[in-house]
């Protein structure tokens, strides 16, 4: 009787034993893939609607290229009778017989395209020199002379073609170095551009002039 209480007692420590050993195993021991956690995907960001400072952003850029289209187009359409002289001027040359009225006609179209017809196209002479004169950005005594030999030249009957050189440089540095207007219409007219066709001129040289 004895020893199966005896037997029983072993039985029983052994049991508690066993159990103890099995909740002790340290935590490192355990499977460490069981500790992670599920991945979150994030959640998608919309960039619509447009907060209220992108929109500033575009007003202001939209904005600022419409102002640099303006001023590109007003630069290109105040230049283009400018441009249109100096290409003409490059097909005159000395052969032609009449070629100090070719040269101071140019002049007068691309002042009426700048400044109102009824101004520039009745000058001649002396005024018309003092016009091309008071027409630069600064004074220049060589020029203003070399222009003065232009005008001399238009009515003479018999230009000097030694005169010829000196005559269309003036022209090119007048077209180059006066101050021209760039609205026109503040002088009374309206200039849409491009030079003018010098109809008011031709008309002005019919009458008699002059020097």
């Amino acid at each position: 009787m004895q020893s199966n209480n005896l037997l029983s007692s072993l039985l029983s420590s052994s049991a508690q034993t066993t159990s103890a050993n099995q909740m002790s195993v340290p935590p490192q021991q355990q499977d460490p893939l069981a500790q992670l956690r599920d991945i979150h995907v994030p959640t998608e960001v919309n960039i619509w609607p447009l907060d209220w400072g992108w929109w500033v952003a575009i007003a202001v850029f939209l904005l600022a290229l419409f102002c640099l289209y303006k001023t590109i187009t007003a630069h290109i359409r105040h230049n283009k009778a400018r441009k249109q002289a100096l290409a003409l001027l490059e097909s005159i040359s000395a052969q032609q017989s009449n070629w100090p009225v070719a040269l101071n006609s140019i002049l007068k179209r691309t002042a009426m395209s700048y400044y109102p017809t009824q101004q520039v196209a009745g000058l001649y002479g002396k005024q018309w020199q003092a016009f091309l004169t008071s027409a630069l950005k600064s004074s220049d005594s060589k020029l203003e002379s070399d222009l003065g030999l232009l005008v001399s030249n238009v009515y003479q009957a018999t230009p000097n073609p030694s005169d010829f050189e000196t005559c269309k440089g003036a022209v090119k540095n007048w077209l180059l170095k006066a101050k021209l207007p760039k609205n026109k219409g503040a002088y009374g007219g309206v200039n849409d551009g491009g030079l003018n066709d010098g109809s008011a001129h031709d008309k002005q040289t019919k009458e008699p002039h002059h020097a």
